[in-house]
């Protein structure tokens, strides 16, 4: 579970390629494309996740996610593919499910703070795992791997530094 809850202490729409000129080579490349209307119906890939506390914390795991902002369900899996927790959000509520226990919290920014101690872009974090590099404030949000289905975000205010890595199912 600890990777689960990892993940909200680093951290939706719908990806489509789309084809649009480089800004500096005017050559076509693949990049992110969405609108905030729709919502995505599905979306899976791993994670990985470094948190530079004394001493240093890292965690692998897979996830999929059905839905997005503001309505969702993220399933989070161990390296083993058994899951270890769900977390079920909407404009009125969040749930986090594990095994038989169920929390209830007021919204999905609660969610986060009561189960990682630390305040996060909840809305930022969904589109990242949807596969939209939303920027956030205190946040680096790297989107030159995208051509290989990969984002990479970085945590640089507030310390700790934390990295995020996140692959892509094609």
């Amino acid at each position: 579970m600890s990777a689960a809850l990892c993940l909200f202490s680093a951290c939706s729409l719908p990806v489509q390629m789309a084809k649009s000129p480089s800004p500096s080579s005017g050559n076509a490349q693949d990049t992110p494309t969405g609108t905030q209307s729709a919502a995505p119906a599905y979306r899976a890939g791993r994670f990985a996740l470094v948190i530079d506390t004394e001493p240093q914390q890292s965690f692998l795991s897979s996830f999929d996610l059905t839905g997005g902002w503001p309505n969702g369900v993220l399933t989070i899996y161990n390296p083993l593919g058994m899951q270890m927790a769900k977390v079920e959000w909407s404009s009125q509520n969040a749930r986090l499910l594990q095994g038989s226990q169920v929390r209830e919290f007021e919204n999905l920014e609660k969610l986060i703070f009561q189960t990682t101690g630390t305040k996060l872009p909840a809305a930022a974090l969904v589109d990242w795992l949807s596969g939209k590099p939303t920027p956030a404030e205190g946040w680096n949000v790297d989107a030159s791997e995208w051509h290989l289905n990969r984002l990479v975000l970085e945590r640089v205010q507030p310390a700790p530094r934390t990295v995020l890595r996140i692959a892509f199912e094609s």
